[in-house]
């Protein structure tokens, strides 16, 4: 069991819509940032595979977790104007893990997760976790479905406030900034349903923290 890992790869949906060159500089740019952040919990940091793809091999689920949710607000903090596909999956890697870069890796584990990421059936979602508990890749694929109505509900003019709204539950804080007062920022929270996605993201995160 000792080569098997989590494996997260993701790529833009529609990515043709897209200028090639920007999008690639955007991606670069937050994977970038992730890897920063995350840098101790990566056994190979996130790698652009192609122009819109990419991959890497996170420590744990928790740490795969905790990067779809980086990468959802970090298009927040952005204001980045697509979205992304993402695959968790728990398979082998019979090669050594590069530590510098996720290239030169092989294994039905990749193979597996790359036919995911590709699939073209109409109701591919945004999420697909595919783990050795069938439960818990039941569980985090509703969840997530779930959560990511409530993304795909936002607008790109509302993104800044939205993530404030997301790291701050002080109303007054939050319209002090946005030149709202506590009233209208606790409508648009609720409209919004931020309250809503951080009880989601809090579940998520607290029934993986021990796996």
């Amino acid at each position: 069991m000792g080569n098997m890992h989590y494996i997260l790869m993701g790529d833009v949906v529609s990515s043709k819509d897209y200028d090639s060159q920007t999008l690639q500089k955007q991606l670069d740019n937050i994977t970038e940032s992730c890897n920063n952040a995350l840098r101790d919990d990566l056994l190979s940091p996130y790698t652009i595979t192609l122009g819109d793809e990419f991959q890497g091999i996170p420590n744990s689920l928790l740490t795969a977790i905790r990067t779809l949710f980086y990468y959802e607000e970090e298009c927040l903090r952005q204001n980045l104007n697509f979205k992304l596909h993402y695959v968790v999956h728990y398979g082998k890697i019979e090669t050594e893990i590069n530590p510098e870069i996720a290239y030169e890796m092989m294994g039905p584990g990749l193979t597996q997760a790359r036919e995911l990421l590709g699939s073209k059936k109409r109701d591919r979602k945004r999420f697909q976790f595919l783990l050795d508990n069938t439960v818990l890749t039941q569980q985090l694929n509703r969840l997530f479905e779930v959560m990511d109505s409530i993304i795909r509900s936002w607008k790109m003019d509302d993104y800044q406030l939205i993530l404030d709204m997301i790291n701050n539950d002080n109303n007054a804080e939050v319209g002090e900034k946005h030149g709202k007062n506590r009233d209208q920022i606790w409508k648009r929270r609720k409209t919004l349903m931020v309250h809503e996605y951080n009880l989601i993201k809090e579940s998520i995160v607290t029934s993986t923290e021990h796996l």
